[in-house]
């Protein structure tokens, strides 16, 4: 810049003088340079204009040139720009600069410091509550006084814009010249949230401007006491009761040029005072409710909307009456669906244009307007929530969510438009409610038609809420390319949909819902592009259609419906067949992302879908067919148990964590025996192993839900009996499968049920013909693994009974023990059970008893997957379960003995009698047992002398065995071999010793530990495959007391005689 110094000094002073001038002169200019911008601004700052008198309305807006308007911005304005935000926003100030910014007075909003009445959060709030006043109508306001009133335009979020407020008597400048607005995403405008300081009064509003004045301008040193201050706020407060009581003294107080009033704003609190009687205190009105009208007089057409109400008559000034929850949200749907109107308002031009290039409106009829409006409602509805739902991180994302959401925003108000402007003109619209027939047509489109106009109060109250209103015509240009088009173009030959058309015509409420209904249940929706095609002919016809996923509440199975928007094609992809196309029908075209269906006479219609929608379409499908599949029989299993439950519910849900956690009522539950079919040399053989729990959610609970849980033996069944609601039977299930964790609770209309379905899973219940052979008490049940200790885990039980359950029969010695499939044997304790099933083939199942221990039975078992251990979880250790798992895993890998210890011999026998079908004839102990052996070249006897030995004689049908177990016997431990009634038997006494002599007896040597195949096997006898009898010696068996040996006699098959002098006769 250059110095204003004259020539003639600069050349007296020297170098030094110079440079320092020219210094100082610069700097002074730079500084006032820096006061003008400080004081004048950029040229994009809001400027409070001057009042004037013109005329109220605002002056109309020139069409804006798209052809000569250009759409980037010149360099130089672009530099300009890049200056402008490259000053300082705080430059230096000069000492005695005085800054005037308003001439407006400071809004006080509450009284704050330590002598305040109120906290300052409190005063926060109520600024909050007052700063968005309702929507109101000045009808009652004479028109001389409406012109001076002050307009408001819509708001765009939950504060108006900076240029809203203006008085309408200010002089406004020429409009500067108009240029195109850049288009690109950095043009798009970010949505802003943050609340904007407007000129309008706070919160004591009804204060005098001396007492606000005076209020707002004191210092810190100038503090006055609390009673001045309260009685300035009841004088103020008093005055704006007298001031509001006279309509004309309200308004000439707000008009231009008065006294402390803000030119560009009025006080919300004047615009709907509200004095609460019993305090005294300011009461702000609901956001949304207008106030009720004292006169009738509409306001002018041509004058614009004016967005609050003065209170003309002091009625207005009391307690706003109160509104039930149902009129104060229609109140406020409705003012967020005039808001939504008011920045749409724009693009009804377009519409009407592209609506008559195509048919004259007058031509349409109601239906197809509705079904329009409804079409463009449901897609409008359908992008924008998928707009708000995306996270766009790239430019690129950005300006195309921008733009979808743009184009949704369009949608909507072409619902809009045909359904509150068009469709209105109609005299079918004006028919009050119930005067036509509720199954006619026309019922059911005005149905729809109202379906809509509260579908888009509902939408439109939430993106208010949100902040997610299109902005404002005036703030944003009109983004290019939206597609405004009313009715959507279609291609091909329209005769071949002719043909396709069902034989009943479907209601629009049913073809397309607008959601859930009383009848039918909504999924999904999409807007794919179909293609009809003729498979004989190369003919086709192309247009969108709305593939809409629904499902009737009496229905199992989801519906596909496929509809135009006028309804031409119109068809429903279902599972019952005889009423159209079936799923099966469907093919699914994955690389292409089309669905193909085929249709009768040859004809196919491909739907062209996104990858999304494929997959949410195909996954509708597969979810629901799995689900439902669950119900079904499978390979190796049979329904054993079916019903509806009452409720059913989840608890700890782990896996299952989309299941719902209140409980669902009438559930479809079915239990599924799992078996398996081996194959062996005495025939095939099902086993037991487990069971599966297939449980559906009921057809009138939206979202399909399955339970597809096996219930399997290598884990313990934890249960528990509880009462539901209402003392409703349930019975909860506690899963600990891998890494399924979970709890489910089942509740019964009946006791029964549960008792039924708890025998059944515990392997109890008796199924066809079986009954309960022997049921007697025990003391103790143990299982050893191998030739290892007792398992622990049982050892604390409290055992109550046994019960052996098989087939039913006459007699115990008829029953069929060996290859059962109904043989188990069912321990009770006092939480739970053991269900040892015993289908064992030929020799496989071995006993053993003790010889000192009486009462106790050894029963020897091969690997098992099919024992059922169950226990109530409320009355054992959370470490039971687990112990009882790891017993069932060894049970299901090594041999295992189960130990019963009962009461006396007598339930022991009843016990073994029913386990292996052999009635115990005798049993007793005897002092020794001795086996002549004779050599085998010369005739001398060697005698195997075993000292106590516990002999059996047991007996099925016409079999009778004798059975000894011995004690510390060195040739073996036990042995059985067949009686026959030709066998011959004497019987001698010598000194005090009674003995019987079997004479050439015909029976097997017992084993030693080394024959035997296993470890412990040696020890156990089989009743029902005795070994071969490969010897034929004399048997001696010594009773200490003749008693015995009588007793013995007794259960022999052949009569005893006297001893004989000479021996045995051999051949």
């Amino acid at each position: 810049m250059e110095g204003h110094a004259s020539g003639g000094k600069e050349g007296e002073k020297g170098l030094r003088g110079r440079l320092m001038g020219k210094l100082r002169k610069e700097k002074k200019s730079q500084n006032q340079d820096d006061v003008d911008e400080f004081l004048h601004g950029p040229s994009d700052k809001l400027h409070m204009m001057p009042v004037t008198n013109e005329p109220a309305y605002p002056k109309p807006l020139t069409r804006i040139d798209t052809n000569t308007a250009r759409r980037w911005p010149s360099a130089a304005e672009v530099q300009r720009a890049r200056i402008i935000r490259g000053r300082s926003a705080s430059p230096k100030r000069r000492k005695g600069l005085v800054v005037r910014f308003t001439q407006e007075q400071p809004e006080v909003i509450g009284e704050g410091g330590d002598e305040a009445t109120s906290p300052v959060a409190e005063i926060g709030m109520r600024k909050r509550a007052n700063s968005h006043p309702p929507n109101l109508q000045p009808s009652h306001l004479q028109p001389s006084r409406q012109q001076n009133l002050i307009v408001r335009r819509p708001v765009n979020s939950p504060r108006h814009s900076q240029e809203s407020v203006r008085s309408q008597n200010t002089e406004e400048p020429p409009p500067g010249t108009l240029q195109r607005t850049q288009t690109g995403f950095e043009s798009v405008p970010e949505t802003r949230s943050g609340p904007v300081q407007e000129n309008v009064s706070g919160k004591n509003g009804g204060l005098e401007d001396g007492a606000r004045h005076a209020l707002s301008q004191r210092s810190g040193s100038d503090r006055r006491s609390f009673a001045e201050i309260k009685a300035d706020f009841q004088s103020g407060e008093g005055l704006a009761l007298v001031n509001a009581a006279s309509n004309t003294a309200i308004i000439d107080q707000h008009l231009p040029g008065a006294p402390g009033t803000a030119a560009d704003g009025i006080s919300p609190q004047i615009d709907e005072l509200h004095l609460n009687t019993m305090k005294n205190v300011h009461i702000p009105a609901s956001p949304g409710i207008p106030v009720q009208q004292t006169h009738d007089s509409p306001v002018a057409p041509n004058e614009p909307q004016v967005a609050e109400h003065l209170t003309e008559s002091p009625a207005g000034l009391s307690r706003a009456p109160t509104l039930t929850l149902h009129e104060a949200a229609v109140a406020v749907g409705e003012d967020a669906l005039q808001d939504f109107s008011n920045r749409v308002l724009h693009l009804f031009t377009l519409f009407r244009l592209s609506a008559e290039s195509v048919k004259p409106l007058p031509k349409c009829t109601l239906e197809e307007l509705v079904r329009a409006a409804l079409w463009w409602f449901l897609k409008g509805r359908l992008y924008i929530e998928a707009a708000v739902r995306d996270r766009p991180s790239s430019p690129h994302a950005q300006q195309t969510n921008f733009f979808v959401r743009q184009q949704a925003y369009a949608d909507l108000a072409k619902s809009l438009w045909l359904v509150e402007t068009i469709t209105s003109d109609y005299p079918e619209t004006q028919l009050r409610p119930g005067s036509t027939d509720s199954n006619s047509p026309l019922a059911d489109i005005l149905d729809v038609r109202q379906g809509i106009m509260a579908s888009l109060r509902k939408l439109t109250m939430s993106m208010k809420r949100n902040n997610f209103l299109p902005p404002d015509s005036d703030d944003v240009p009109l983004t290019q390319g939206l597609d405004a088009t009313i009715w959507v173009q279609d291609d091909g030959n329209r005769s071949l949909i002719a043909s396709q058309r069902p034989t009943s015509a479907a209601r629009l409420s049913e073809t397309s819902p607008l959601g859930d209904t009383t009848q039918a249940f909504l999924f999904s929706r999409m807007f794919v592009e179909a293609v009809l095609l003729e498979e004989a002919a190369s003919q086709h016809y192309r247009c969108p259609v709305m593939v809409s996923v629904i499902r009737g509440q009496w229905d199992k199975e989801a519906t596909a419906i496929v509809a135009s928007q006028d309804g031409s094609l119109n068809l429903a992809i279902q599972s019952e067949r005889g009423r159209g196309p079936l799923w099966e029908d469907v093919r699914w075209q994955v690389k292409h992302s089309t669905v193909e269906l085929k249709l009768p006479r040859g004809f196919v219609l491909r739907l062209h879908c996104s990858e999304y929608e494929f997959r949410t379409l195909w996954g509708i499908y597969d979810y629901e067919k799995k689900t439902h599949a669950s119900l079904h029989q499978r390979s190796g299993e049979n329904l054993v148990f079916e019903t509806i439950l009452r409720t059913f519910q989840i608890f700890d849900q782990g896996s299952h964590s989309a299941f719902p956690k209140e409980p669902l009522p009438h559930c479809h539950f079915r239990l599924f025996e799992k078996t398996v079919v081996e194959k062996a040399a005495t025939g095939p053989r099902t086993m037991h192993r487990g069971f599966r729990i297939a449980m559906n959610t009921s057809s009138k609970t939206k979202n399909l839900r399955g339970v597809d849980q096996d219930l399997l033996p290598r884990d313990p069944i934890q249960f528990g009996f509880l009462r539901g609601e209402g003392g409703f039977p349930a019975l909860l299930l506690k899963i600990r499968d891998g890494m399924a964790r979970y709890t489910m609770v089942c509740t019964f209309e009946d006791v029964s049920e549960r008792t039924r379905l708890h025998t059944l899973a515990t392997g109890i219940a008796l199924g066809k013909g079986d009954d309960v052979i022997a049921e007697a008490p025990i003391k103790t049940m143990a299982v050893e693994i191998g030739d290892k200790s007792k398992a622990n885990c049982l050892r604390g039980l409290e055992w109550h009974n046994f019960k052996v359950i098989n087939q039913a029969t006459s007699d115990v010695q008829s029953t069929k023990t060996v290859l059962s499939e109904d043989l188990r044997v069912v321990t009770d304790f006092k939480a739970g059970s053991i269900t040892d099933r015993i289908n064992v083939e030929p020799g496989e199942l071995k006993l053993r008893l003790d010889v000192n221990i009486l009462n106790e039975l050894r029963v020897l078992r091969q690997p098992q997957q099919d024992m059922t251990i169950s226990v109530s979880e409320s009355q054992v250790s959370r470490e039971i379960p687990e112990e009882l798992a790891m017993l069932l895993g060894n049970l299901s890998k090594t041999e295992s003995t189960r130990i019963y210890t009962f009461p006396s011999t007598k339930e022991l026998h009843l016990f073994q009698a029913a386990l292996t079908g052999f009635s115990v004839l005798f049993d007793g102990i005897a002092s020794s047992f001795n086996i002549s052996r004779r050599r085998m070249v010369v005739p001398i006897y060697k005698k195997w002398d075993a000292n106590t030995t516990r002999i059996l004689i047991v007996q099925k049908e016409k079999v009778v065995q004798l059975v000894a177990f011995f004690e510390n016997f060195s040739h073996g431990d036990c042995m059985n071999f067949t009686l026959k009634s030709t066998d011959i038997l004497e019987s001698s006494s010598r000194s005090g010793k009674y003995s019987l002599r079997i004479v050439d007896a015909k029976f097997a040597m017992p084993k030693t530990r080394g024959e035997a195949e296993s470890g412990i096997e040696h020890g156990f006898v089989c009743l029902d495959m005795p070994d071969y009898p490969g010897e034929h010696d004399d048997i001696t068996l010594v009773f200490d007391n003749e008693e015995g040996r009588e007793a013995l006699i007794s259960a022999l098959p052949a009569p005893v005689k006297g001893a004989s002098r000479i021996g045995s006769v051999r051949r």
